[in-house]
């Protein structure tokens, strides 16, 4: 009895303190996050220990996390992504990669271990949605032009954030990322997003709009309930963090037609126990660990507001965006993300129990530098146009017309889309007219050698038989996909049609040359700064570049040596 009563009075100051944090917010201005984390800490085991029971404490944590993943699939919309389409991935991709560098090289300058260093990374690359939300709401932002491009980005962190979660989770015990966990955890991924997608989707949405639309509000709560905690329990099940589950849930009932009915309905009990989830995970954070680690903190706050309030803006005003919206794009960007707490509860290895003190810190710090910063837009702009030369100015616009362009080439409807789509459809069967001839060969070498004829003669004729027509359709097939080609040096090779062909030519030398430079440096500086396999990637990005300039350099050196011959005829 009297344990009860101790879980009761420590139940009862988990309610008070988080009306106490969210006040105290409010009238200060600051996101409730804040707050909650901060009286969190205060009435925690490593303060006051007005709530000691950790069973309490991660009850509240998991549950929250759960349902606050459960939040962010109902918001999450396909169809407000693909209408931000190529530009909102480009920069997200671009800004995400550019801070998990940072956060990582950081992380490995403060003496942490590669693993620890990883979560560190994830942790800074992601901005919180639900703070960008919530400070928008007060700031009266969000009816902004900019917006709508904005929370298409934050959706596609999120994707990005569970995926980095789902890896995180799959970690052998160790927490060193062997290549049989990435495998591992990758296939279970995949997995468990197509068989959502291709079955959960399909069939069971119209099974829950018929249940959900013959009863009341209150039953419409448990069956989103029961749905989200089936699917965090399917998730568990596969060896997969229980919130992808919810995610997944949460996606489900934001395709439904009636989703926002059943939002609305819930919203206020998600709301509650998000409030919980960020008071225990305060509870949890140690002032002696952010202490003993001050500069460390420190450091990864001002280095993710410096670096993701500066990449911010370049990336939003070279893609298109004006100097004012990009500053007010940057300033609501600098929130370090709830995925980061919850990526750090996560967190294995002898570093892991100071990644939650130090994230906590950062997401405190940064809500209220973005809400400082969205306060004084005229006065940064007014900064910003005294501080920058004309000159920078000038370059500048020249790169945001270059990259405006290239997005909409590459978006839905532009110009290499359009032409990829077409001689997509013209390669495909000739793609599969290949694939079968390389089968039918590996099934005659079978063959052949099942029946014990080693005749080199009869692997010859083989090879010839098949390798004929495989060769033939591979020319169709390069005749066909030369427009793609023409198309994309077109796209990244994109030069005035006033040039005259020397100069252009001469341009393309020195891009591809340093595009070709840069891939065959990138390995050495990949083992240097001691990067995760997946920076790999850049060398692959910058050989197609330099590939687009090559090609445009042949195109127009082949129309230099047809004007010269015409001229030496005339």
């Amino acid at each position: 009895m009297a344990e009860t009563t101790l879980q009761l009075v420590e139940f009862s100051f988990f309610v008070v303190f988080a009306l106490l944090g969210i006040v105290l917010a409010t009238r200060l201005k600051v996101p409730y996050v804040v707050g909650l984390l901060v009286f969190g800490m205060i009435a925690g085991p490593n303060v006051l220990a007005l709530v000691k029971s950790q069973q309490l404490i991660s009850t509240f944590s998991e549950l929250g996390a759960i349902l606050l993943l459960f939040t962010v699939g109902i918001e999450f919309s396909i169809s407000r992504m693909l209408r931000s389409g190529f530009r909102a991935i480009l920069v997200t991709f671009f800004k995400m990669s550019i801070l998990f560098f940072f956060g990582y090289e950081l992380a490995l300058y403060f003496g942490l271990d590669l693993a620890s260093a990883m979560y560190v990374g994830a942790m800074v690359s992601i901005t919180s949605t639900a703070i960008m939300y919530k400070i928008a709401g007060e700031k009266g932002t969000a009816k902004d032009p900019l917006m709508p491009l904005l929370f298409s980005m934050l959706i596609v962190e999120d994707l990005v954030a569970v995926a980095a979660l789902t890896f995180f989770t799959s970690l052998g015990a160790s927490g060193a990322p062997t290549q049989e966990d990435k495998v591992f955890s990758i296939f279970i991924s995949l997995a468990l997003l197509g068989a959502f997608y291709l079955f959960a989707r399909r069939h069971a949405s119209g099974a829950i709009v018929r249940l959900t639309s013959k009863f009341n509000e209150e039953a419409l709560i448990f069956v989103a309930f029961t749905l989200c905690f089936v699917m965090s329990f399917a998730a568990d099940f596969f060896g997969l963090s229980p919130t992808i589950g919810a995610f997944l849930a949460g996606s489900i009932i934001a395709a439904l037609p009636n989703a926002r009915s059943i939002q609305r309905t819930i919203h206020p009990l998600l709301l509650t126990f998000a409030a919980f989830f960020f008071l225990a995970l305060g509870m949890q954070i140690d002032p002696a660990a952010i202490w003993g680690h001050l500069g460390f903190a420190a450091a990864l706050s001002l280095v993710f507001i410096a670096v993701c309030f500066a990449s911010e803006f370049l990336l939003l005003y070279s893609t298109g965006t004006k100097a004012k919206g990009a500053l007010f794009g940057a300033s609501s960007m600098v929130v370090l993300g709830e995925f980061s707490l919850i990526i750090a509860t996560v967190a294995k290895g002898e570093n892991a129990h100071i990644l939650l003190s130090v994230g906590s810190f950062g997401v405190v710090a940064t809500a209220l530098v973005s809400s400082f910063l969205l306060d004084r837009q005229e006065r940064l702009a007014g900064i910003g146009r005294r501080l920058v030369p004309a000159r920078a100015i000038a370059t500048g616009s020249a790169f945001a017309a270059y990259f405006s362009g290239l997005v909409k080439d590459f978006s839905p409807n532009g110009h290499f889309w359009r032409v990829s789509t077409v001689c997509w459809g013209c390669v495909a069967r000739k793609l599969a007219v290949v694939a079968a001839l390389l089968l039918a060969m590996w099934i005659a070498r079978a063959g052949v050698a099942a029946a014990g004829v080693s005749s080199v003669n009869v692997k010859v004729a083989i090879f010839i038989l098949g390798g004929a027509p495989v060769l033939y359709y591979l020319v169709l097939i390069l005749r066909d996909i030369r427009p793609v080609l023409d198309a994309l040096s077109h796209a990244i090779a994109r030069h005035r049609r006033s040039a005259k062909d020397e100069s252009i030519i001469l341009r393309d030398i020195g891009f591809a040359t340093f595009f070709l430079l840069l891939a065959l440096a990138l390995p050495d500086a990949q083992e240097f700064f001691q990067l995760p396999s997946f920076f790999s990637l850049g060398d692959e990005i910058s050989f197609m570049v330099a590939f687009a300039f090559i090609w445009d350099l042949a195109q127009h050196a082949g129309r230099l040596v047809k004007k010269r011959k015409g001229r030496a005829i005339a």
